[in-house]
């Protein structure tokens, strides 16, 4: 660890002496606080002069001061001996809030009007009555927030008044009454809208288009009426509160859906007649100018980098599959974000502007973030165990907009290089590719392995949450014994020597809100792939996962399930083709591998059909910490070995999560409830990420 300061200069000290100032009389506040009130005051009278003028204004503001603390009756007084202002304070009594009334309100409920007076309710005024002292301006502000409810609510001409206060004992408590004059209330519902103009949509769907405004009662707590007791069961014959602002949020409501359908230039007037109303219902209208129907067309790009690498035809050809479809907000967005993601721009403006022959060109101002990084990492994995690893990469790979990285890693288990090239438009269309170069040496238990290989993947997203893709894989693998500890017998390894290539396809269905700190969706993947070994065929497998996370208040509950399946079309599959089980992201009562059959040395042998099964709850404790409970259960099963090793096994216990922008780090302590003879009580886990 490396520790360091720094040393900023903010700029010069200058010291300049204030008026000096006096108090007496004050016995609520020290000189120190009333000072700081005037502090501005006694500045500006050291550099122009103390006159009576700025005498009075500081006298003024130490009386506001007071009267925002509950002394209603102080008055101030001021007085210039030469240099020095001279404030005679005559506090008089702290007024207390002993009591509020509301006179008047038939329609909604006095634990309400509370609330919006004093964000209180009235049990919290009788104990803590310090916390509300009385001030004129905190109840005229109460008045406009009970005024603002009633308008809300459809009660336009409702009148409020709070001047009858009643002070009682010295002055020092003060009951407040307010008087409230609902008025009529108006509303509207569906059968009171109309819309003029030349619509092109259907009436069922501009309704839709309004918004939540006609989705749902206004959930105001009333005293004494049906309107919001009544559940229908068709939603639009309910009456809704009418008020400008929900008409104003339907009329921008409306513009947005003719923008988002093509109609950029929509021009969209409400008019609505309280005036008019029948019953209180309030007729409303909304004229519909739809202008022409835009269409994506070309785009410009200003790049203020002083140095540029980045390709100038980069994002005009990002953008390129927009051009010539009709112009939606969505759309724009969701490629907006894309080209966000790359981590290409350190700032990124689109500004659609409307040209000739109703096409909308994409402006786009950019400003290149650094491309190069070098990074380095250390940490500790319980199987693991210490890492530390070195990464080079440049996100922006001979100014093609692609990311090359290179990966340096090692651990007590061996050590992995890899070259990693990502192409997310694979000769500028909407296939990705990922090309994976690598090599490693690695200690397992019971015995080692050498691999070097090349993998490439091709995807597509076919839908906004599914993706699919090939990949081909070629590796060759030398496996061995052991450095250290005991070896597995031969006949037990399957191959020692060997080339594989595999091909393959792949799904995912993503619904997670988030794939790092998933707080809420799901998680649906699946793999296939057919695997040649030395020129012959090989195995046949097959893989999915499916992950669902339930928030619970401020929980989360999440289910995993996972399941893959080899079939050996050559005798013994090699021991490094296998499924293994058990470990921090599987059966947590076990240690890693840890679960399934095993040579008499204890060393696991790995499987051709697996199980895992996985209940989380996790709970808040403070800040990003988090506490969660767990049950793990999970199988492991090998054709070619004879055990009683293979059935179902179970693990529970404890975690703690911290919330980090790179992932959660993870502790858990699996307990396993079955023992077997040679079995421990159970694992400790610690490591960064979901484990599942």
């Amino acid at each position: 660890m490396i520790w360091g300061f720094t040393l900023v200069i903010l700029g010069t000290l200058h010291v300049r002496a204030d008026v000096p100032v006096e108090f007496s009389g004050n016995k609520a506040f020290d000189a120190a606080k009333l000072r700081a009130q005037i502090a501005a005051d006694l500045r500006d009278n050291a550099a122009q002069g103390l006159t009576p003028a700025r005498g009075d204004d500081a006298a003024f503001s130490i009386g506001s001061y007071y009267r925002k603390a509950g002394y209603s009756q102080v008055t101030v007084d001021y007085e210039i001996r030469g240099d020095t202002l001279q404030l005679k304070i005559n506090e008089g009594p702290l007024t207390l809030i002993h009591q509020l009334s509301f006179v008047g309100n038939a329609h909604i409920a006095e634990a309400q009007l509370y609330q919006y007076m004093i964000g209180a309710t009235p049990e919290h005024l009788a104990k803590k009555p310090a916390d509300f002292p009385y001030t004129t301006a905190e109840i005229q502000a109460g008045v406009d927030r009970v005024r603002g409810l009633y308008l809300s609510a459809g009660y336009l001409n409702v009148a409020v008044d709070a001047s009858n206060v009643h002070l009682f004992a010295g002055d020092t408590r003060a009951d407040v009454t307010l008087r409230i004059d609902e008025g009529a209330r108006y509303v509207f519902s569906f059968d009171d809208i109309q819309f003029d103009g030349a619509l092109i949509f259907s009436r069922e769907q501009l309704i839709k288009s309004l918004g939540t405004a006609l989705a749902e009662e206004q959930q105001i707590p009333t005293v004494t009426t049906e309107h919001s007791q009544r559940k229908l069961d068709n939603p639009s014959a309910l009456d809704r509160s009418f008020s400008p602002g929900i008409v104003a949020t339907m009329q921008r409501n409306l513009q947005s859906f003719y923008k988002s359908h093509g109609y950029y230039q929509a021009e969209i007037a409400s008019t609505a007649e309280p005036a008019k109303a029948v019953n209180g219902r309030v007729p409303i209208t909304f004229t519909v100018q739809p202008h022409g129907l835009f269409r994506f067309g070309g785009v410009t790009v200003k790049n203020q980098t002083e140095r540029p690498r980045l390709n100038p035809s980069f994002l005009p050809k990002r953008f390129a599959i927009l051009q010539g479809e009709v112009y939606d907000p969505a759309k724009l967005d969701e490629k907006f974000r894309e080209v966000l993601r790359t981590g290409l721009f350190e700032n990124l403006r689109v500004t659609p502007t409307p040209v000739e022959g109703d096409t909308i060109r994409l402006d786009l101002t950019e400003s290149e973030a650094k491309s190069k990084e070098l990074g380095f990492t250390a940490g500790y994995g319980s199987y693991e165990g210490a890492m530390v690893g070195v990464q080079a990469a440049d996100r922006d790979f001979f100014g093609n907009g692609r990311p090359l990285s290179a990966n340096l890693a090692l651990s007590e288990r061996g050590v992995l290089g890899e070259l990693l090239y990502v192409d997310p438009w694979f000769l500028d269309s909407q296939f990705g590719t990922r090309s994976r170069l690598f090599s490693q040496l690695r200690n397992e238990e019971g015995y080692s392995h050498d691999d070097v290989g090349l993998r490439e993947d091709i995807t597509r997203k076919v839908l906004p949450h599914l993706e699919l893709g090939v990949f081909v894989e070629g590796e060759h693998t030398s496996v061995g014994n052991a450095i250290t500890g005991t070896t597995i017998p031969q006949a037990l390894l399957g191959p020692t020597e060997y080339t594989r290539v595999s091909f393959g396809l792949t799904q995912t269905t993503d619904f997670r809100n988030d794939p790092i700190n998933v707080e809420r969706g799901f998680i649906f993947t699946s793999s296939f792939d057919f695997g040649i070994i030395d020129g012959n065929p090989g195995f046949l497998r097959g893989s999915g996962r499916f992950s669902y996370y339930l928030p619970v208040d401020k929980c989360m509950l999440a289910f995993g399930a996972r399941a893959g399946y080899i079939d050996s079309l050559m005798g013994e599959l090699p021991i490094d083709v296998r499924y293994f089980n058990g470990g921090g992201t599987t059966v947590r009562s076990f240690p890693e591998r840890g679960l399934g059959p095993r040579d008499y040395h204890g060393n696991p042998l790995g499987g051709n059909l697996f199980s895992v099964f996985n209940l989380e709850f996790t709970f808040p404790i403070t800040g990003g910490l988090e506490g969660a409970v767990f049950v793990d259960a999970g199988s492991l099963h090998n054709n070619e070995i004879d055990t009683s090793d293979s059935g179902m096994r179970y693990g529970v216990g404890p975690g703690l999560r911290y919330k980090l922008p790179i992932g959660p780090l993870r502790i858990d302590y699996g307990l396993n409830p079955d023992r077997r003879p040679g079995e421990g009580l159970g694992s400790f886990y610690f490591s960064f990420g979901s484990a599942f």
